[in-house]
């Protein structure tokens, strides 16, 4: 006679998502201790110079590709594109409201490119080399408050689609959490000027800022991880 049992066996997918995330940490980690080494790795400092330079007509142009970048999973670890985006965010207000709306709306854009080429890429991996089915009942969350993050972002998506998410449902609660996270950020980055002076940010609060976000996603991908042998 067969015993019953409610305990459910861990899947490759979900062993996969943790080193989605595990593996966006170690590169968070590298990045940082590039930095604070003083290797040859763009801090606050150099972003500012750089940017405060650059032509008004270019400012759409730098924000949608520094996005795009930064909104690419593993690729976007070593890039500052955080950093380099809320800069041209608040240098895009000297020029007036046009510019910074201009701006954002290429922020929003780039954003978005991101997303369809992490899920087109993690939908390849899902099927051509993990070889593992989509779940049609797999529920696909927006999880707003702890995904607006870029690399945070880039993680959920890519995991979502490891795990058997419909790639398309993933790609619009993107969408939708792309357009509350870029509106929420323009109200911040009107703001942020008011009561702090961005040439006094200095380059190493810039890198312990990636160092906090590389904390999270090691944790979320442990927690995972460990919620995968506990299963098996």
């Amino acid at each position: 006679m067969e015993v019953e049992t409610n305990k459910r066996s861990p899947t490759k997918a979900e062993f996969y998502s943790a080193l989605v995330w595990i593996l966006a940490g170690a590169s968070l980690v590298i990045f940082c201790v590039l930095g604070l080494l003083n290797t040859s790795v763009p801090g606050v400092r150099e972003l500012i110079g750089i940017l405060s330079s650059i032509d008004g007509k270019y400012v759409y142009l730098a924000a949608f590709v520094s996005i795009f970048i930064e909104g690419l999973y593993f690729v976007g670890s070593f890039f500052p594109g955080s950093t380099l985006i809320v800069i041209l965010a608040l240098l895009s207000q000297l020029s007036g409201p046009a510019v910074f709306v201009g701006t954002i709306l290429s922020i929003f854009s780039g954003w978005c490119l991101a997303s369809l080429v992490n899920i087109w890429l993690a939908k390849t991996y899902h099927l051509k080399v993990a070889r593992l089915e989509e779940k049609i009942d797999y529920k696909i969350e927006d999880r707003l408050l702890i995904t607006w993050f870029p690399a945070f972002r880039a993680n959920y998506e890519v995991a979502q689609v490891t795990e058997g998410g419909n790639p398309t449902k993933v790609f619009w609660s993107s969408v939708r959490v792309k357009f509350w996270a870029s509106g929420a950020a323009a109200m911040v980055m009107l703001i942020v000027p008011l009561f702090i002076d961005i040439n006094e940010v200095s380059n190493e609060e810039g890198f312990l800022s990636v160092a906090a976000v590389a904390v999270i996603s090691f944790g979320v991908g442990f927690w995972k991880l460990r919620r995968y042998f506990k299963q098996a």
